[in-house]
C-alpha cells in the first residue's frame, strides 16, 4: 500500500483492492511490480508536496538571506560556465577569482539587512536584468566539489537578474525535496513503519525547510544523509528479499554519490548513517545483502562516485595558495586555544545547538518565537522518553550511538579545526546527525503497537494541528523579519499598512499557500496513520426525532 493512500475513499471502497492484493503471491513478479508501482506513486506525491513547501520558503526569503549565499551563488554561476578548477595566479586575497555576470559578482550589496533583525530587506538595491557582462567575482567556496553547483547554476546560463537567482534557488529546493521524498518513501517500506515515519516528521523542523530552499550545498547534504540512512534501514530489513525494495537500494546508491560529491565532511555523515543503520539490525542481515547482484552492482557504481569525490578532496588539499582563504571576518583562527579545550567547549555548547536545529534563520540573527521552540522541544523530549520506555537495550543501542555521534563528532571536528580557522561550528552543520538520531529513535520503538481508536485519533489531530500552526507561525515570523523588521516592540500591523519589502506573490499569498500545503500534509499523514479516517472529520447529520401524533 502507498504511504499516502488516495484521499476520500471509504473503507468499503478498499475491498476490491484488498482482494486483489490477497490474490498476489508475495515474492512473485506481480507482487514486485505492485510494490514498485505503489512506491513510485508515494514518491511522486511526496516530491510534489515537499517541493511546494521548499519553493515557498525560497520565495519568502530575500535574496542572499541564507548563510553564505552570495559566495555559493558566485561559485554556481562560475561552474555552470566551465570554471571548475582554481588555477594558480587566479586566486588572490580572500578567495578564488572567477568570471561571472556582473549582477552575480555584485551580490554582496544585497546583504544590507543581514545581522540587523530590525532592518527590513527593502534596503537591498534592485538587480538589473541587463547587467550581464562578465566581470571578476570572488568566492570563498572555490574549492568545493562542483557537482551541486553545476546543477544549481544552470538557470544562470539562460536567465538574468533576480529571476535567475530565484530559479537557482528553486533548483536547489527541488534537489532537496527529491531526497527527502526518497527518504520518506523508503521508511514506508519497513515492516513496522508508522513510528519511524512519525519520528521523521518530527525531525522536519522549520530550519530543515528553510535551509532546503537556499543556494548552499549544506541543503543537499542534509537531505541526502536522511535519504541514505532511511534507504540503509530498508535494505537491511529486507536483506532476504531485496528484489521488493529495489528503489531503496537505488536511493542508497544515489544518496551516497551525492554525499561524496557535496562537501568534504559529507562522507563522515555517510559513515555515521551506515554505522547507526547496521546497529538497528543483526549481523546476518548485514552479510546477506552482499550476496545480492543488485547490491553489488550498486556498490560498484557508488564506489566510482565516491572515488571521484575523494579525488576532488585530494586535489583540494593541493590547491594553489590562498585559494581557500576565508573572507575577512569569517575566520577567527587563534593559536591560543588547545584542541582539548575546543573539544570541551563544544560539549558545553551541545544544548545550545538545539535551537539551531529548530529555527535560527538568516545569518544566525533571526530566531523563531519561543512558542515554536517550546513545541519542538516538547516533541523531542517525548521522543526521548519513548526510547527509554523500551526495556530491551538491544533496541536502544542504535539511538544511543546516534546521540553520542551528534555530540562527539562535531566536537572532534571543531577541535581539529580550531587552530586553523577558529570556532566556526554552527548547528546547521550537525543537522544530518540530528535527522539520523531522531529517526533512529523512531526505529527504537517501531515494534510498539500504534494506538487506534477515537482517543488516539483526537490526540493525533491535536498534535498535527499544533504542528501546522507552529510551522505557519514560524514562516510568518520570518516574513515579518524581512517585511518590516523585528524591533523591540510589536509591529505586526505594519506588515499590512507600510510593508518595507514584499516577496514574489506577496507575503499574504505565500502564507496562505504555505498553510494550505501544510494542511494537506497533515491530512495525508493522518490518513496513513489511521487508514480510512480523515484529518478533517465529517460532521454527522443531526438526529431527527419523530413528533408523536396527537
Amino acid at each position: 500500500m502507498s504511504l499516502l493512500p488516495r484521499l476520500g475513499r471509504k473503507n468499503g471502497d478498499l475491498a476490491p483492492e484488498r482482494a486483489t492484493m490477497r490474490s498476489i503471491i508475495p515474492g512473485t513478479p506481480a507482487d514486485q511490480s505492485q510494490r514498485t508501482s505503489a512506491a513510485t506513486g508515494t514518491f511522486l506525491r511526496l516530491t510534489g508536496l515537499l517541493a511546494l513547501l521548499t519553493v515557498l520558503w525560497s520565495l519568502a526569503t530575500p535574496l542572499m538571506a541564507y548563510p553564505d549565499e552570495p559566495v555559493h551563488t558566485i561559485k554556481a554561476a562560475a561552474v555552470a560556465r566551465g570554471q571548475i578548477f582554481a588555477e594558480a595566479g587566479k586566486s588572490f586575497g580572500h578567495g578564488v577569482h572567477v568570471q561571472v555576470p556582473s549582477y552575480i559578482a555584485n551580490l554582496q550589496s544585497q546583504t544590507c539587512f543581514t545581522f540587523q533583525r530590525d532592518k527590513p530587506a527593502g534596503c537591498a538595491p534592485g538587480i538589473p536584468t541587463d547587467d550581464n557582462y562578465l566581470t571578476i567575482g570572488v568566492t570563498s567556496a572555490g574549492l568545493y566539489n562542483p557537482m551541486y553547483y553545476w546543477i544549481v547554476g544552470f538557470p544562470s546560463l539562460f536567465m538574468s537578474g533576480a529571476p535567475a537567482i530565484f530559479a537557482m534557488r528553486i533548483v536547489s529546493a527541488l534537489l532537496s525535496a527529491l531526497f527527502y521524498a526518497a527518504g520518506f518513501t523508503a521508511l514506508a517500506r519497513l515492516r513496522h513503519p508508522k513510528w519511524p515515519i512519525v519520528a521523521a516528521a518530527v525531525a522536519m523542523t522549520p530550519m530543515v525547510f528553510f535551509l532546503a530552499s537556499g543556494i548552499n550545498p549544506n541543503s543537499l547534504e542534509i537531505a541526502a544523509t536522511m535519504a541514505a540512512f532511511c534507504g540503509f534501514l530498508v535494505v537491511l530489513e529486507n536483506s532476504n528479499q531485496l528484489a521488493v525494495v529495489r528503489p531503496a537500494v537505488i536511493t542508497v546508491g544515489l544518496s551516497s554519490i551525492a554525499l561524496a560529491n557535496t562537501r568534504s565532511v559529507s562522507l563522515v555523515w555517510l559513515l555515521c548513517a551506515v554505522v547507526v543503520a547496521c546497529l538497528c539490525y543483526r549481523w546476518k542481515d548485514i552479510k546477506a545483502i552482499f550476496g545480492n547482484k543488485l547490491v553489488l552492482l550498486t556498490v560498484g557504481i557508488t564506489s566510482i562516485g565516491v572515488f571521484l569525490g575523494l579525488l576532488w578532496n585530494v586535489w583540494m588539499l593541493n590547491a594553489p595558495p590562498s585559494a581557500g582563504a576565508a573572507p575577512l571576518g569569517i575566520s577567527n583562527a587563534t593559536g591560543d586555544i588547545p584542541s582539548y579545550r575546543a573539544f570541551l567547549t563544544m560539549l558545553d555548547r551541545s544544548f545550545d545547538f538545539v535551537a539551531q536545529y529548530i529555527g535560527v534563520m538568516g545569518w544566525l540573527e533571526s530566531s523563531l518565537p519561543q512558542g515554536v521552540f517550546m513545541f519542538w522541544n516538547m516533541l523531542l523530549i517525548l521522543v526521548l522518553l519513548f526510547v527509554f520506555l523500551i526495556r530491551r537495550w538491544r533496541l536502544q543501542i542504535a539511538f544511543l550511538v546516534a546521540l553520542a555521534m551528534l555530540v562527539l563528532v562535531p566536537s572532534a571536528m571543531q577541535a581539529v579545526l580550531v587552530s586553523s580557522v577558529g570556532f566556526i561550528w554552527q548547528g546547521r552543520y550537525s543537522l544530518p546527525l540530528f535527522l539520523i538520531a531522531v529517526i533512529a529513535a523512531g526505529m527504537t520503538f517501531r515494534f510498539r503497537h500504534f494506538p487506534r481508536g477515537r482517543p488516539a485519533e483526537s490526540i493525533t489531530r491535536l498534535f498535527l494541528g499544533a504542528a501546522v500552526f507552529a510551522h505557519v507561525y514560524g514562516f510568518l515570523y520570518v516574513l515579518r523579519r524581512y517585511v518590516v523588521g523585528i524591533p523591540d516592540y510589536g509591529n505586526w500591523q505594519t506588515m499590512i499598512t507600510v510593508p518595507g519589502w514584499q516577496p514574489p506573490l506577496t507575503w499574504e499569498g505565500l502564507t496562505i499557500l504555505y498553510a494550505a500545503a501544510l494542511l494537506v500534509a497533515a491530512h495525508m499523514l493522518f490518513g496513513y496513520l489511521f487508514p480510512g479516517r480523515r484529518f478533517f472529520p465529517r460532521r454527522r447529520p443531526a438526529a431527527r426525532f419523530a413528533i408523536p401524533a396527537k
